[in-house]
C-alpha cells in the first residue's frame, strides 16, 4: 500500500506536536519552580546563549541584572518567558543535560514531572526533533496524557494552552 509511509509519517507528525504541545504546556507550568532551583547564572545563562535559545543582548542584560541582591529568580522567569516563545524540544534537552543537572540538582525533580506527563520522555530528547522507529507504540500515552492535560492541549490562542478562565478548568499552579 502506497499510502502506508506517508499515513505513518502523518500519525507520527500528529504525534510530536502533541508531545509538544504537552511539554510546552508542563515548561509553562513549571517556570517558577525552575526559577527557585536556578540560584547561580553559570552555566545556565551560558548554555542557553550558546545553543542559540537568548541573544547576546539577553544574556548580557540577564547576567548584569542577576548581580542584583534577589534578583535571581526574576531574572530567570524573564530568561525562562523569552526561551518559551520559541520553544522546542531541544530545549528541554539542553535544561535536563548532565552539566545543568550536577550544577542545579533540583531540577531532577522537575524532570521526574516531565517523566510523568510524558512518559518516555528521554526518547523524544535524544531525536532532536526526529523520527524515531524505536519509539514504542505512543498512542495509549497520547491518550491517557490527553485527559490529563486537556486544559492546556487546544487549538485555542497560544501553542497548546488554553484559557483556563473562559473554559472553567482547573486554576494554573500556585507560585511559592
Amino acid at each position: 500500500m502506497a499510502s502506508g509511509g506517508s499515513d505513518l509519517s502523518t500519525r507520527m507528525s500528529v504525534e510530536n506536536k502533541h508531545i509538544y504541545d504537552i511539554a510546552l504546556c508542563h515548561f509553562k507550568t513549571q517556570k517558577v519552580k525552575i526559577s527557585n532551583i536556578i540560584k547561580v547564572s553559570f552555566p545556565f545563562l551560558e548554555l542557553l546563549r550558546d545553543y542559540g535559545f537568548i541573544s547576546n543582548e539577553i544574556y548580557e542584560k540577564s547576567k548584569e541584572s542577576f548581580k542584583t541582591p534577589g534578583s535571581e529568580q526574576e531574572v530567570i522567569i524573564d530568561v525562562l518567558n523569552e526561551v518559551e516563545k520559541t520553544f522546542n524540544l531541544s530545549l528541554l534537552e539542553a535544561l535536563f543535560s548532565e552539566d545543568i543537572m550536577d550544577t542545579y540538582p533540583g531540577l531532577n525533580d522537575i524532570y521526574k514531572t516531565f517523566k510523568k506527563v510524558i512518559p518516555n520522555i528521554e526518547l523524544f530528547l535524544k531525536s532532536d526533533g526526529e523520527e524515531n522507529e524505536e519509539r514504542p507504540d505512543i498512542q495509549q500515552i497520547l491518550e491517557q496524557e490527553a485527559q490529563r492535560t486537556s486544559s492546556c492541549t487546544s487549538g485555542l490562542p497560544g501553542p497548546g494552552l488554553q484559557n483556563q478562565a473562559e473554559t472553567g478548568s482547573p486554576k494554573p499552579p500556585r507560585g511559592p
